[in-house]
């Protein structure tokens, strides 16, 4: 009997390896695109999510149809999520293992400031997510729930995670945006990597101010963001100075367990 030999393959290159890996990364995008307020899109939506060309995009849901991630119907056309990603998240836990690391100094920032508290991961290139919340006691609170996904680019959380990304991960993640758009992030980042906390007001939700800090790791990468936020009448003057640094310390804290 002839031996089996495995075949050869031809060394991968830069080039092919950084494709691939791009190809995933807009892939993940475009399953981002769905919220549980937007849970059916058409290509023209996915298009303005995604910043992708129609071929492109109709090649990534065709992939994404055939492994049951992606579902797609009627006349015009029109996609949700397949029933596989309930598998998926069948499997995640609502606690990673960063939230019981962090635990402890974000019930005492909760205590602290009596305003709502999340820690925010990046979930993809251009995405973040909430896995941990808990809502302000206050008569008049915010509050968008573990699981709620956000664009980097957008709210404080989001941009000191940017902050401490590669130049080349920040370009990627904010190529779809105007030049306008990426000249106010990118002082926004300036600031964040100054003071090693950031404030904006109503980017996200309107009334609010969020206050964020970065979590590193020791080698400085970003792996989540402690994030507070509450009503511009409460977060004002001394107690937005005070939540800044209690916001700042309860990163540095949890950074310092990881």
């Amino acid at each position: 009997m002839a031996e089996l030999h495995p075949k050869s393959h031809p060394p991968t290159s830069p080039m092919s390896s950084d494709s691939s890996v791009r190809s995933v990364e807009r892939a993940i995008d475009v399953l981002f695109s769905f919220t549980q307020q937007e849970p059916v899109l058409d290509i023209p939506a996915l298009q303005q999510r995604t910043g992708l060309s129609r071929p492109t995009l109709y090649r990534l849901l065709r992939t994404l149809e055939s492994r049951g991630l992606i579902y797609s119907f009627g006349n015009p056309l029109r996609f949700q999520l397949g029933a596989r990603i309930g598998l998926l998240a069948s499997t995640w836990t609502p606690a990673p293992p960063l939230v019981t690391l962090a635990a402890g100094p974000l019930e005492q920032l909760w205590r602290s400031t009596q305003e709502t508290v999340a820690l925010m991961m990046p979930v993809s290139a251009s995405h973040r997510m909430c896995v941990f919340e808990r809502k302000s006691p206050q008569a008049l609170s915010f509050s968008r729930g573990v699981g709620y996904t956000e664009p980097l680019h957008n709210g404080a959380s989001g941009k000191v995670i940017l902050a401490h990304l590669t130049p080349d991960q920040r370009r990627q993640s904010l190529s779809n945006l105007s030049r306008r758009a990426r000249d106010q992030i990118a002082r926004d980042i300036q600031t964040a990597l100054q003071d090693g906390v950031l404030v904006t007001h109503a980017e996200v939700m309107a009334g609010t101010v969020a206050v964020a800090s970065p979590v590193l790791t020791k080698s400085g990468q970003p792996v989540a963001a402690v994030c507070v936020f509450g009503t511009e009448m409460r977060l004002r003057g001394a107690a937005l100075r005070s939540c800044r640094s209690q916001t700042a310390k309860a990163a540095r804290d949890i950074s310092t367990r990881l």
